[in-house]
């Protein structure tokens, strides 16, 4: 009975760092893509590749895309058609998971770079507030905390 349950805490130990691992991955290449010409191709290619991880902060992840797609479009309709999909997924994503520090960080990070004739920057205030709340209680990712604190240390 104790090797089960070694064997099982083991296996969720390695699970979680696996996780937590391909996040911290997904979040630097979120952030060179903003820093960086030409790492949006990248960016997509590698949340393409994790299919088989259903996490919502990658489902979060995947709804940023298509900010970042709206970004580089030329075509004005192509532009506001990939920025409300991005919208549509992020709010549902976020409705399923209310709770979800990282996605309303995503929704922030969006938000605050957003020009205002968009009509998509009305969960500033909110997320701001939620974010400074629930990061103190974060004790298992501190990649993200470090993100978190220095992105509002900057506004």
């Amino acid at each position: 009975m104790k090797k089960i349950k070694l064997l099982t805490i083991l296996i969720f130990s390695l699970n979680f760092a696996f996780s937590s691992n391909s996040l911290k991955e997904i979040r630097d290449l979120y952030y060179k893509v903003n820093l960086e010409e030409g790492q949006l191709e990248y960016f997509e290619n590698h949340l393409n590749k994790k299919t088989k991880i259903s996490s919502p902060e990658l489902k979060g992840y995947k709804a940023v895309l298509w900010f970042l797609k709206a970004k580089d479009y030329y075509n004005p309709y192509k532009k506001y058609e990939a920025f409300n999909e991005g919208k549509k997924e992020l709010e549902l994503i976020i409705k399923m998971h209310p709770n979800n520090i990282e996605l309303h960080f995503l929704r922030l990070t969006i938000q605050d770079h957003l020009p205002g004739f968009l009509g998509y920057k009305s969960n500033i205030t909110e997320d701001k507030k939620f974010i400074k709340e629930k990061v103190k209680e974060i004790k298992d990712d501190p990649d993200l905390v470090q993100r978190i604190n220095a992105y509002l240390a900057q506004k």
